[in-house]
């Protein structure tokens, strides 16, 4: 009867081992697709933060391009205005010559701001995914640890409840 009873304890045991062996082999796939799954998101995120910059700052240089391109244009037209003319209307070409240059030198300035916008507003976007990520990995983390909580609890392999909670906090 004792012998029954030891063999009875020991299969026990070794029924109790192999199911802590599958939960933790359990948890540590769910754990590793978790960190796969973050890890493509943060991917996908630099991707989209790269094309985004990529692309305004595309659009910044083309605008900076095109105002340069109108005021070499305006420049040209007014001197070739001030050749055909003389006395008076020489000078009104040099006054819009003189225009022409403050409006190339406003619209580099502008194209100027606008490059460092684009440039600001991809860092906040990359900043804002950064704290995305991270609040996910936190609760990924969590989760994963309520649940080898769970299991080692209704295995009785858990300590007491309390200091769990306090360890998980």
């Amino acid at each position: 009867m004792l012998d029954q009873g030891r063999e009875t304890a020991d299969a026990v045991k070794g029924h109790a081992q192999e199911s802590k062996d599958k939960t933790g082999s359990y948890l540590s796939e769910k754990t590793d697709q978790a960190k796969d799954k973050a890890s493509g998101a943060a991917h996908s995120a630099q991707q989209s933060k790269d094309q985004t910059g990529s692309y305004l700052s595309d659009k910044a240089g083309q605008a900076k391009d095109r105002a340069g391109e109108t005021a070499e244009y305006t420049k040209d037209r007014a001197q070739e205005s001030k050749d055909q003319t003389g006395g008076f209307l020489s000078e009104k070409a040099n006054q819009a010559k003189d225009m022409a240059g403050q409006t190339a030198g406003a619209a580099k300035e502008k194209a100027g701001a606008t490059a460092q916008w684009a440039g600001d507003t991809a860092n906040a976007g990359k900043e804002k995914t950064g704290g995305v990520l991270q609040a996910t990995g936190e609760q990924v983390r969590n989760m994963a640890m309520g649940a080898a909580d769970a299991v080692k609890n209704t295995l009785g392999m858990g300590g007491n409840n309390e200091d769990a909670a306090k360890n998980r906090d």
